[in-house]
């Protein structure tokens, strides 16, 4: 139930691939590009600007299936306070930076004033047990994953269960479904793949071009979405699906992003067009639609998707100004 636009290809791992490694065969390779020809659109959608409170700008960061929408939202003095939007009421949940959301309204972020982890709820805000320093994700038992400070200096993920904290055997962490499942990334001596964690035991996904995947997200089916690279060493949005792979394609250009994943398997996106330019899509059945034409702005910070197809996004009214908005079905074909 959280964005993965900020979290874009670790700078370790990509940094690293043209330099020591050349392109290997894509074993289970998925769809080819769409050539610019995207699936018909069978949803329109209508803008609800989140408004602020009480400044000029505010930017959505993740949404529930319920609609609820948390970002961080400027006060009218200029500072910026984390807010949580539901059923049309904007409240400040002060020095928090909210992460992520889940279905019974619990909130996790850091805050501005101090370290460590923190859960808004029912206007309560604690802090995260176990020295946990940045929560990534909860799933609606209140199980969190995210990044704890070890002796050694680094950070390891780990996850916050019945008030305790496990480290878990990955080198990297997204998220965390319903079923205890979290998805992340492990080092694997030349490479980097994409993996999922589940009762003590590490599924590797594999890789495609330069041995380098990683996640971004999954969902209560065990579907999972993140990148691998194509032999151009360009950014390809990915879905793992019963351990199978699948490229998601492009909307005729060279990159594609993936960015949130609900119970359908409907995968948002975003994607390059044949003049190199961004648009926000959606993949389903095997194919990509071009967003623009279904009413979402091109240029809009997508940030989830729920189960109910709603978009939380970030748009910019004006130059150097943004709104959270939420994009809703507005009609099906």
């Amino acid at each position: 139930m959280r964005s993965s636009s900020a979290r874009k290809i670790p700078w370790l791992v990509a940094t690293a691939v043209a330099l020591t490694l050349a392109p290997t065969p894509v074993a289970n390779a998925g769809p080819a590009d769409q050539g610019g020809e995207t699936a018909r659109a069978t949803t329109r959608y209508r803008l609800l600007d989140l408004g602020t409170l009480g400044g000029d700008s505010s930017f959505a960061t993740a949404m529930n299936d319920r609609g609820a929408v948390v970002g961080r939202d400027q006060t009218a003095d200029g500072t910026y306070h984390g807010f949580l939007w539901r059923r049309g009421i904007m409240h400040d949940l002060g020095a928090l930076s909210p992460t992520d959301i889940n279905n019974r309204g619990q909130v996790i972020g850091t805050r501005d004033d101090v370290g460590g982890a923190y859960l808004w709820s029912r206007d309560t805000l604690v802090a995260l047990p176990g020295g946990l320093r940045y929560p990534t994700a909860i799933n609606d038992h209140g199980e969190v994953v995210g990044m704890k400070n070890v002796d050694s200096g680094s950070d390891v993920p780990v996850l916050l269960t019945g008030g305790e904290v496990r480290r878990l055997p990955l080198d990297s962490v997204s998220d965390i479904n319903n079923r205890g499942e979290v998805s992340g990334g492990r080092a694997t001596g030349n490479g980097f793949h994409a993996s999922v964690w589940r009762r003590g035991k590490v599924t590797d996904l594999g890789a495609a071009a330069f041995n380098r995947s990683n996640t971004y997200r999954l969902n209560d089916a065990g579907s999972v979405i993140g990148w691998t690279f194509s032999p151009q060493q360009d950014e390809r949005g990915t879905l793992w699906r019963h351990s199978a792979r699948t490229d998601l394609g492009t909307l005729g250009g060279n990159v594609t992003h993936a960015i949130a994943i609900n119970k359908r398997g409907v995968v948002l996106a975003t994607s390059q067009i044949s003049d190199g330019s961004v648009h926000p899509a959606l993949w389903r059945r095997g194919g990509l639609t071009d967003l623009t034409a279904a009413g979402v702005d091109a240029d809009a910070d997508l940030a989830d998707y729920n189960d109910k197809g709603e978009i939380a996004a970030s748009i910019r009214p004006v130059f150097g100004i943004a709104h959270a908005v939420l994009y809703r079905p507005a009609h099906r074909s």
